[in-house]
């Protein structure tokens, strides 16, 4: 299992009431971070305190994470949605020739 399955496979052990959350690699590191759990609870924390951003850059030597927390009990909100971007373009329908 490499390092960045690990990271993936702990934070989805980490339970936290009400959110589900994502990570994201920015830059990535050699070693194993350490904190990650403590983190994203002193973050929650930060929520629960009235804090409107739900994303949270962690740094740890050589890593960098992007920690998204999406509330499980709300839509998403706008900015953070995923969002199919089809551009619609014009459809020619060929006509048919009469004979």
């Amino acid at each position: 299992m490499t390092i960045t399955d690990r990271i993936f496979h702990q934070v989805a052990e980490i339970s936290i009431p009400r959110f589900f959350i994502t990570v994201e690699f920015s830059a990535s590191g050699t070693e194993m971070p350490e904190h990650i759990e403590t983190f994203l609870w002193e973050k929650y924390d930060v929520i629960l305190h009235g804090a409107t951003g739900r994303k949270f850059t962690y740094k740890e030597g050589e890593w960098r994470l992007i920690f998204t927390f999406f509330p499980t009990d709300r839509v998403v909100d706008e900015r953070y949605a995923l969002k199919n971007k089809v551009r619609h373009l014009p459809l020619s329908i060929p006509h048919k020739q009469r004979s």
